[in-house]
Order: C-alpha cells, then sequence, then structure tokens
C-alpha cells in the first residue's frame, strides 16, 4: 500500500512549477533530460526530478529491528571509516559507490575540515532500464528524534563534477503522527539557500552560492539566534499543503508548524532516517566528498530537558 500511495501522489504533480511565491524557486537553472515517466517535465529543474525519483522509491521494511543507540552528552567526535559502523550503513544502486578515502583531489586550495579522510560519494551513469542511480549513508541512530528538537544539522561538502545544480544533499524520513510509519521525505540541497536560486527563501538562508572543487559549509538549520526559527530551505516528497504539489521550497520551521510532532523515523535496522546523497537525478556521473557531518539535539527537549547530545562524524580512510 505505501508504495501505491507514493506512486498516486507522483502522478498527480503538474509539470509546471509553482512561480513568485515568497519561497518558492525561481525560474529553472537547468533542464532535464526526459523519458518514461518523466516525459512530461520538459523544462523542469533537476530537483523536480530528484523529488519524483524519491517519491517512486518502495519504501518496504525489511524486518530489521531500529538499534537501542544512546546518544552521548555534549559534543563529541566519531571517526567513522567503514560501512556498518557507529549508525552508518552504505546504500547504493548498481553504480553509485560510497569509500572513504583521503581527498586529494577535490579542492586544490584546501583539505578537507577534518583532514585527511572525507566521505567519498560516486555515482555513474547507467546503460540499462534502472531508474535510481545513487550512492548514500544512512544513520539509524536518530530515530523518533523530533524536528523541533534539532540543534546542529551541518556539513562540509566538495564537488568535483555534478549536473551543475545538485551537491550532497541531506534527506530525512519524517513521521508525522507517532505511528513510525514514514509518511514523508524532506530533502535540503546547497543550491537552494542562495537568493538567486531559492528565491526569497534562499536570501534569508544567504548560503553559498555552490561552487565547485571547493569545499563549503552548508548549515541545514540556519537557527535565528533571536527567535530560534530554523531559516534554511527545504523541498518535500509528499507534503501538500506547505509544500504545494510542483517543486517548492519553504523554511525548516514552516514546515515544522505544520507538523509539530514530525519525527526522523527509520525504514528498519539498516536503512536509516539520516541519509546524505548523491545523485538520486539525472543518468550523469556525480563526484563529491562531505566531511565533519553534524548532528545536535536537546534530548527530552520536547519534555523540558535540554541535556543536548552534539556528534560530529569525521570520515576517515581505513
Amino acid at each position: 500500500m505505501r508504495t501505491v500511495r507514493r506512486t498516486a501522489a507522483v502522478l498527480i504533480l503538474p509539470a509546471v512549477l509553482y512561480l513568485g511565491a515568497a519561497c518558492e524557486r525561481t525560474a529553472p537553472t537547468a533542464s532535464v533530460p526526459v523519458r518514461g515517466l518523466e516525459a512530461d517535465l520538459v523544462a523542469q529543474t533537476a530537483s523536480y526530478l530528484t523529488q519524483r525519483l524519491l517519491a517512486l522509491e518502495a519504501l518496504i521494511p525489511d524486518g530489521t529491528l531500529t538499534p537501542d543507540d544512546h546518544l552521548p552528552f555534549g559534543h563529541t567526535i566519531h571517526v567513522v571509516t567503514h560501512d556498518n559502523q557507529d549508525s552508518w550503513k552504505v546504500q547504493v544502486s548498481p553504480t553509485g559507490e560510497v569509500t572513504f578515502d583521503d581527498e586529494r583531489t577535490c579542492d586544490p586550495s584546501a583539505p578537507p575540515p577534518l583532514p585527511p579522510g572525507a566521505l567519498h560519494l560516486v555515482v555513474m551513469p547507467t546503460t540499462g532500464t534502472e531508474p535510481f542511480t545513487f550512492a548514500r549513508l544512512r544513520a539509524t541512530r536518530y530515530h523518533r528524534t523530533y524536528l523541533r528538537d534539532l540543534t546542529r544539522l551541518d556539513y562540509w561538502a566538495c564537488d568535483e563534477e555534478n549536473n551543475g545544480q545538485q551537491w550532497p544533499f541531506i534527506t530525512l524520513e519524517i513521521d508525522h503522527n507517532g505511528d513510525n510509519v514514514i509518511d514523508d521525505q524532506i530533502v535540503f540541497e546547497p543550491a537552494y539557500q542562495n537568493a538567486g536560486e531559492g528565491g526569497m527563501c534562499g536570501a534569508v538562508s544567504n548560503q553559498g552560492p555552490e561552487e565547485l572543487d571547493k569545499w563549503q559549509f552548508w548549515d541545514a538549520l540556519r537557527t535565528d539566534p533571536t527567535t530560534g526559527e530554523f531559516h534554511a530551505c527545504w523541498w518535500s516528497v509528499e507534503e501538500m499543503t506547505v509544500f504545494p504539489p510542483g517543486f517548492t521550497i519553504r523554511p525548516l520551521s514552516d514546515y515544522i508548524a505544520a507538523h509539530p510532532n514530525a519525527a526522523i523515523v527509520n525504514l528498519d535496522g539498516n536503512h536509516g532516517g539520516v541519509q546524505i546523497i548523491h545523485g538520486f537525478a539525472e543518468n550523469i556521473t556525480f563526484n563529491g566528498w562531505v566531511d565533519a557531518f553534524t548532528i545536535g539535539k536537546d534530548i527530552n527537549g520536547s519534555n523540558g530537558q535540554t541535556q543536548n547530545s552534539t556528534i560530529t562524524y569525521d570520515f576517515q580512510k581505513p
């Protein structure tokens, strides 16, 4: 039933972008090759294609249980060197690859923020009929984390090759009502954090613009120091109220206001709800790096407690 519902939702999305609203995306900057189901997307952005592809992905649990992985207090740095370590698990399409390696090729002017290693995400084109081409790393540690309790969600990225628009991005799988069923996926992309590509929402987020072959810092919360609101721009796969049909971006706080109990959930014990992804777009090469991925949350913050746990993940070569 889950797959059927998601597919139906995609098919009713119009092929025309919503333009001109306060925080919606400005005119498309990149067109996408059209084939099959995407034949009506003659002039859509690459991210709109990503939205449709994510919606088509079957979310079928494999039966494994989510591990009971307690968060440490304070700010700690965890070194991750391989698959299935510290709650992180690799998931790739047939032409995708995730490795932990020394970064020596991306930014000639600077090493990774936590040198010398970084997470390397590579996606090669496929010659077959496989609709999904991606490389991603998923964390299971943050199951049942309320979005409202997040205090940090940021990372560094350096991209060598992409479609001109999509850098390594974050996807969170979200439950709205506490039943631990995935109701939505929300996506943070660097491209929409500036006014030129993200409209008024991007102007407030005020990050970037993105550059090839350069290590850049991306804040997926962009917390207002006065109000505590999250100004970073996100888009949704399923949300039809705050994020109307079409490709629309909004501040994360708008999403939380509409869904105050929205929480990150895992699909199962092998497929975590926090994802670092490259690809999931056109059938081309994507080659990028990520380092110093940081997640912070107030433990039991929704119950009035504010004991903070912040982990920075330092990706290094084994």
